[in-house]
């Protein structure tokens, strides 16, 4: 038995139990932000009290809820649930929002623990070139570079703007890292080696190489994360960033960095003629 399909068949009433009714995930959801009456569930989504009172029975029952004075409030077990519920939610709903970009790249690229947390990137848009403007999303890109101090990246190709744009922050004192692909450090040594020579020695910069294919490009910083994949035929996608503002979403980038960079190796400046 697959294990999961194993744990599937012992929790598939309690996945009845939420799915089948739409009155008791919206209780539970609201009551997981705050406290509230009955008079204000029934303010908050015009259901009637007769609708009202047996779905707090039923959710009491589940200990997912207790009353407290004329108030009812989530468990620690219901936060627990309602936590998960709602990240189940938030992400279903960013692929079907989202479901051109999702369909159209090849995602599981990403480490499976990753790849298990997507839903960390609810809160993202879609930034994308457009006939009439063919460098829009690389200008959206190089804007939201701007004024940050940290700036952390993982590419698997070489952009032929991306030396110059990473020494003017570099020279502007943002700390960079980078973590390229071994194919992606030949080409900046065949063709930026004195842009390598400039910044190799600046405290600010760091150059890794790791040695595994990577099947997404990303940079994150202190204020944003810039995300993008290849296409199901194996060509990266230029014209297409996922883009978050996000506490949640920089830090799930953050933390894919950091498993990048664990990964690689530094990279030793080339020697000066």
């Amino acid at each position: 038995m697959i294990p999961e399909i194993d744990s599937y068949d012992g929790v598939k009433e309690e996945l009845k139990f939420f799915t089948t009714s739409g009155v008791r995930v919206k209780l539970l959801i609201s009551l997981n932000r705050e406290k509230m009456t009955v008079d204000q569930l029934r303010s908050e989504f015009g259901y009637r009290t007769s609708t009202i009172l047996p779905v707090i029975a039923e959710l009491k029952s589940k200990d997912l809820i207790y009353q407290e004075d004329r108030y009812y409030c989530v468990t620690p077990f219901g936060k627990l649930i309602s936590a998960k519920l709602i990240d189940f939610i938030e992400t279903l709903h960013m692929f079907k929002t989202q479901e051109k970009f999702w369909k159209n790249h090849g995602s599981c690229t990403i480490p499976e623990l990753f790849f298990r947390n997507i839903g960390s990137l609810v809160r993202s848009h879609i930034v994308e070139d457009t006939p009439a403007d063919l460098l829009a999303t690389h200008r959206h890109f190089i804007k939201l570079l701007e004024g940050c101090n940290v700036i952390n990246g993982v590419s698997p190709f070489l952009h032929p703007d991306f030396p110059d744009i990473f020494t003017m922050f570099i020279e502007h004192k943002a700390v960079v890292r980078l973590v390229v692909t071994s194919p992606v450090l030949a080409l900046m040594r065949e063709r930026h080696s004195e842009v390598l020579q400039h910044v190799g020695d600046m405290s600010n910069f760091s150059l890794r190489e790791i040695e595994e294919n990577v099947g997404v490009a990303f940079t994150v910083t202190e204020n944003i994360l810039s995300l993008g994949f290849f296409r199901p035929d194996g060509t990266y996608d230029y014209n297409t960033d996922l883009v978050s503002e996000d506490p949640a979403a920089i830090e799930w980038g953050t933390e894919l960095f950091e498993y990048y960079w664990r990964r690689s190796v530094d990279v030793t400046p080339p020697d000066g003629d």
